[in-house]
């Protein structure tokens, strides 16, 4: 009999980022539309490019159908909101895609707003996507990285010696193994020294360019 999940429909989880505000965690539900609109909206032009690789202003109907109305068994995401007592504000959104050829793998971002970068959320957000992904079968997760200079594959072969060859010129397919990550992991420890998590912030500090895989997270 499988074991009972932790990340089901009704997950709520209360949380404090570093600077004392409160959120609220949980899995998108489809009436979540308008709040990720809004939070697009708050995202810095710099910070949409860095997940959409182009210019963009708006999300489309059909962009926000494809990100809020997912089965969370292949498409998971996991959003946080502000819990001050006033009307919620989105704050940030973790997800993964299952690799319908290899089905144990998936792709994976994680998108903060900006004026709660370096609050802790990213991080928290990750564990937790991490922890939903070990429940669904998902044992690593797996991003194409454009290598376009020599530091950036200097970093590459300290976080992720084992990644693959380049799968065609300028492009690198990075597998990371999930860490063992409990479902309530605070955000403190060694899984956040894993390559997976180094990896991530390196991506949120514009220090690693996607590519066009990750605007397909977010945009199919």
């Amino acid at each position: 009999m499988a074991e009972p999940r932790f990340f089901t429909r009704d997950y709520l989880e209360h949380a404090v980022l570093r600077n004392g505000a409160k959120v609220l965690i949980r899995l998108l539900r489809p009436e979540d539309k308008e709040l990720l609109r809004a939070g697009f909206d708050r995202l810095s032009p710099a910070s949409r490019y860095t997940r959409f690789l182009a210019p963009k202003t708006q999300l489309s109907t059909e962009e926000l159908h494809y990100l809020c109305d997912v089965d969370q068994e292949d498409h998971v995401a996991i959003g946080a909101v502000s819990d001050d007592g006033g009307p919620p504000v989105g704050l940030g959104i973790a997800r993964f895609i299952r690799l319908a050829d290899q089905p144990d793998t998936a792709e994976a971002a994680v998108a903060v707003i900006d004026e709660v970068h370096q609050q802790g959320l990213g991080r928290l957000l990750l564990l937790r996507l991490v922890a939903a992904a070990a429940e669904r079968g998902i044992v690593r997760f797996r991003s194409e990285i454009l290598g376009t200079n020599a530091a950036m594959m200097a970093m590459l072969d300290q976080l992720a010696p084992e990644r693959s060859v380049e799968t065609r010129t300028g492009v690198v397919s990075v597998e990371i193994a999930l860490p063992n990550v409990p479902p309530d992991q605070p955000p403190t420890g060694e899984p956040l020294h894993s390559p997976l998590y180094r990896l991530f912030r390196a991506a949120a500090e514009n220090a690693v360019e996607w590519t066009e895989a990750l605007r397909k997270l977010w945009r199919r």
